[in-house]
């Protein structure tokens, strides 16, 4: 039988309705005429017996599209390789024929000529064929129609409003460690300390990839709406919570809806701008992010000591609202093009089978962090139980992935892209060595200098300005040159050289000293914090990249929970060391580490404080240099970015294996 058997079936059916069409002398096909006869011509030709298969397919598909407005969705076939195609129109528009033409003049759409060629996926015509595919106008930005996206005032308000809320979301994560005292105090409950703060991050952690899958098969609009809701109503609770328990459930809930907004920002800013200006703006919401988490512990000092503890949550009320009257005002995402799946189908693709298994590794390897900074060694059957517990439950969460496959809460073909893997460890490492500064820095300016929380804070904004300077001067090269990959490679490489230079700080070095060792560790990171979601949103498909963000938000937050619990425990364990080594008659080794990093000097004589401020200092030394290997680490992840430029994005390249 021949290949081209339907093509005879059809050959009756086209006459006929060609027969039709050509009662009016008007409706005769320039197409037709273009090859110097008359649609009788054509048909004579088809049945040619010169002609080949593939030139009498060639013919049909000439006269099928002249007579026949409606045939839109034509199989073509390359003569090199006999394999089918499919045109497909780009979104909102409609094909015109010559014949359409010429009976509606002036009608708009997508001409069909002699020159017109249906859309080939994975070729190098793509970008410029006149019938672009869904998946290429919305990822290119240089192609796509300029109203698809934010400009102006409702620009820089979404802008604004993102910053604002990821703002929000960050120091949540480290406000309450200064308020931690007056809770314990109120509600008696030492044994909680752990849970206040891992309540909040566990959720946030454990549930980023599921949200990655909300945000692709629902509205990005009402799915950021949501979690925005599920923080302010965890806020509320944690507000007004009238016992322990009731404050570590209000966390939970706001660590799950701050999962699906720090997601949904870097999704809902893909969306509203450009890929080629994108850098720009990603690095200004993400950059919120990091200066959130550093000054937390300031911003909950000032609450707790000028009004309550309690406003470190209700201040997440009124600032949200903003947010919220902005996203609902100004951002109007591009409508769904073509049928949605049912809602049963959608919720089933969540896959939240896998968001269980995963949250059950979560839950253990957060309790084996949280014992850790208890006192319990790490060598306790409790840690090894747990962290062998989550180790096995990660290994049957992967065999899940695989299992699903692209159904799956993360599609195996996404994780293992190159360029996808590759930005997950980098920002892995990189916020873990971040957090490692941010957090132990101001331990070191009280502990050692003497100074108070608030000078603490104001001792770290050379830290904060240099990372959100550099993090926008990077976005902007990016934006001009093209490139995520040098930058992400150069800072790294700074930022590792910062990490070793600030294990070098010392009691009485000078203020403009350690201002510029900041600045050097903090300017290097900050070029590269960012290019991970960049370099994400270039090579995957638009339908992938939520959950492609997802996932690097999820080794953010990961690589941070983890490193701080780690350098606490390096912290702990290293003084405790020292001290005891130092034989000092009637010194509480324990006393001085829970007591924190000011009140610890009224538990020590006064001629044995330099002593031990020199013990202090060694001990935070030894934890900044965990930041050396994590930096290098993070360096190591940059190299494996593929060189790919945000102004000709390469077409998804899902063959590119880590």
């Amino acid at each position: 039988m021949s290949p081209f058997w339907l093509v005879d079936e059809l050959i009756g059916s086209v006459s006929d309705f060609k027969a039709y069409h050509s009662r009016d002398p008007s409706t005769t096909s320039s197409r037709t005429l273009a090859y110097g006869g008359s649609d009788t011509d054509s048909q004579t030709r088809l049945y040619s017996l010169s002609l080949s298969e593939v030139d009498r397919y060639s013919t049909l598909t000439d006269l099928l599209i002249d007579s026949a407005p409606h045939f839109r969705y034509l199989a073509t076939i390359r003569t090199d390789d006999h394999k089918f195609r499919i045109a497909s129109p780009t979104p909102k528009c409609q094909l015109v024929t010559p014949v359409e033409e010429q009976r509606h003049p002036g009608k708009p759409g997508v001409r069909v000529s002699k020159n017109s060629r249906p859309y080939v996926p994975n070729t190098q015509e793509e970008s410029d064929n006149e019938l672009q595919s869904p998946r290429s106008s919305v990822t290119e930005g240089e192609s796509a129609d300029k109203n698809d996206f934010l400009q102006g005032i409702p620009l820089i308000l979404l802008v604004i409003g993102l910053s604002l809320v990821v703002f929000l979301i960050s120091i949540d994560r480290t406000i309450i460690t200064t308020a931690i005292p007056f809770i314990t105090a109120e509600f008696a409950s030492t044994a909680d300390i752990g849970w206040y703060g891992s309540s909040y991050l566990l959720t946030a952690c454990a549930f980023q990839p599921v949200f990655g899958r909300v945000f692709t098969l629902f509205d990005s609009k009402w799915s950021y709406l949501l979690s925005m809701f599920i923080f302010e109503i965890g806020s509320i609770i944690s507000g007004f919570a009238p016992t322990s328990a009731s404050l570590i459930i209000g966390r939970a809930i706001a660590g799950f809806g701050s999962a699906g907004i720090l997601t949904g920002s870097f999704v809902i800013v893909a969306t509203a701008v450009p890929l080629t200006v994108r850098p720009i703006y990603t690095a200004v919401v993400g950059l919120m992010f990091g200066v959130g988490a550093t000054i937390g512990p300031l911003i909950g000092g000032v609450f707790t000591d000028l009004v309550t503890w309690r406003w470190c949550f209700w201040i997440n009320l009124p600032v949200g609202a903003v947010t919220i009257i902005v996203m609902i005002l100004v951002y109007h995402p591009r409508p769904h093009v073509g049928p949605r799946p049912k809602l049963l189908d959608r919720l089933v693709k969540l896959d939240l089978i896998g968001n269980l298994i995963l949250l059950g590794a979560s839950v253990m390897l957060f309790l084996a962090l949280e014992y850790t900074l208890t006192g319990t060694s790490w060598a306790s059957a409790e840690i090894i139980g747990l962290l062998a517990g989550a180790g096995v439950t990660a290994i049957i969460f992967v065999m899940w992935l695989r299992w699903k496959k692209d159904r799956a809460l993360i599609p195996p073909a996404i994780a293992r892209q190159r360029t996808v893997a590759a930005s997950c460890m980098m920002a892995f490492f990189t916020y873990g060595a971040l957090l490692i500064h941010t957090y132990f820095l101001p331990i070191w300016f009280q502990a050692i200098l003497g100074y108070s929380a608030i000078e603490s804070g104001v001792a770290m904004i050379p830290y904060f300005i240099a990372n959100a300077l550099f993090s926008v001067f990077s976005g902007v090269f990016v934006s001009m040159s093209g490139y995520f990959t040098p930058p992400a490679i150069l800072g790294s490489l700074i930022g590792t050289v910062g990490c070793g230079i600030i294990t070098l700080f010392y009691p009485g070095m000078s203020t403009g000293m350690w201002i510029g060792f900041e600045i050097l560790a903090s300017a290097g990171f900050g070029m590269s914090i960012q290019q991970g979601f960049t370099a994400v949103q270039t090579v995957l498909a638009p339908e992938d990249l939520a959950v492609g963000t997802a996932a690097v938000v999820a080794s953010q937050s990961l690589g941070g929970a983890i490193f701080i619990s780690v350098g606490n425990s390096v912290f702990q364990n290293r003084l405790q060391a020292l001290v005891s080594q130092t034989h000092i008659d009637g010194l509480d080794v324990r006393g001085i580490i829970s007591a924190g990093a000011v009140a610890f000097r009224d538990l020590v004589p006064a001629d044995e404080l330099p002593a031990v401020l020199a013990l202090y200092n060694a001990a935070l030394h030894t934890v900044l240099i965990v930041g050396i290997p994590l930096g290098g680490l993070a360096l190591l992840s940059c190299c494996f970015l593929e060189f790919k430029s945000v102004k000709k994005p390469a077409k998804p390249s899902g063959d590119e294996k880590a």
